[in-house]
């Protein structure tokens, strides 16, 4: 019996394997489930590197990818449980001028991460809906020091050529900006926002349900959020290791479905969807490479054009060898 140490943060999808429901054959993995977010998570894998199968930003992983470094050999599995909607808990200043995301254009924006995947899918959908590039908007980093993914990849020291992107330094200081107007928004999901304020209100009253929806209609996929990371050295002496963990996955997932039909809910229910009325297909956390290649090529397109990676990288190079058929 292999045994490993492994991450994952609070996911329905994932709830049956990390409570032992759905069982991985072969391998005994004791789950770390004590973060309070994945981007805390993400952090620490970052920093400490001492997890062998993990939750992880498929943005940051791209990043850690394109930049060879002996501290992070990571391979990864297409498994997809969790679909990019923090851009969603968006926040505007009322006096900012903005009525929608189509006005993003010239505006000051604070983020926890200009890295966070989020909103590289945030700026891959105003480009691809209102013709606005990353670089028409001004990035304002809300996460300080060592929580900061963006630091901890370099981003802070080699900047984003052609980019604005500003350094927070106090916690507190993203939400002091928005309530006075130096800043035009601000998502509220990992820096703290007073959103009860009346000098602010959401981006997206209707929940982000009709933002979602065109970009599905005009791309035919949902952003994604993050995959399954596995220590490069683990695979190599436990070539077997990837499919095993896939069917594990993918077996938690359905198993997900079978309790709770919310399970494959995009959008909450307070963006009035209903389980089994998803617009996004009968499962809208598909797994495996060949159904997600598309999505994939417009992560990486993205990231070259938010000059988050200067290189190209291939979508199959991503991921394990027996994983590219999948």
């Amino acid at each position: 019996m292999l045994t490993l140490k492994g991450a994952f943060s609070t996911n329905p999808r994932s709830v049956p394997l990390v409570d032992g429901a759905v069982q991985v054959k072969g391998v005994d993995i004791h789950w770390e489930t004590t973060f309070k977010n994945p981007g805390e998570l993400f952090a620490a894998q970052l920093r400490d590197n001492a997890f062998d199968v993990f939750e992880f930003s498929i943005s940051d992983y791209v990043n850690v990818r394109s930049r060879p470094s002996a501290r992070w050999q990571w391979t990864a599995i297409p498994i997809f449980l969790s679909r990019a909607l923090l851009q969603l808990n968006t926040w505007v200043n009322v006096r900012s001028g903005i009525m929608g995301a189509g006005d993003m254009k010239g505006k000051r924006l604070a983020v926890a991460d200009y890295t966070q995947t989020a909103f590289v899918w945030f700026r891959a959908m105003v480009d691809r809906l209102y013709g606005i590039q990353g670089r028409d908007i001004a990035w304002y980093n809300g996460r300080i020091g060592n929580e900061s993914h963006s630091v901890l990849l370099g981003l802070k020291d080699d900047p984003p050529p052609g980019v604005s992107v500003t350094f927070l330094t106090r916690e507190d200081e993203a939400n002091e900006m928005l309530q006075s107007g130096e800043l035009d928004a601000a998502n509220a999901t990992n820096i703290p926002i007073d959103t009860k304020s009346p000098n602010v209100r959401p981006l997206f009253p209707d929940g982000g349900r009709g933002f979602m929806e065109e970009f599905y209609r005009t791309v035919g996929f949902t952003p994604v959020n993050h995959l399954v990371g596995i220590q490069r050295h683990v695979v190599e002496e436990n070539p077997w290791l990837p499919e095993a963990l896939f069917d594990a996955f993918e077996r938690s997932k359905q198993e997900a479905y079978r309790r709770d039909p919310a399970a494959r809910l995009i959008l909450r229910k307070e963006a009035g969807l209903e389980p089994g009325e998803s617009v996004f297909g009968p499962d809208p956390y598909v797994s495996g490479l060949s159904k997600n290649r598309a999505m994939l090529s417009l992560t990486v397109e993205q990231l070259l054009k938010d000059g988050l990676i200067r290189d190209q990288v291939t979508v199959d190079e991503l991921f394990w060898e027996s994983m590219r058929g999948s």
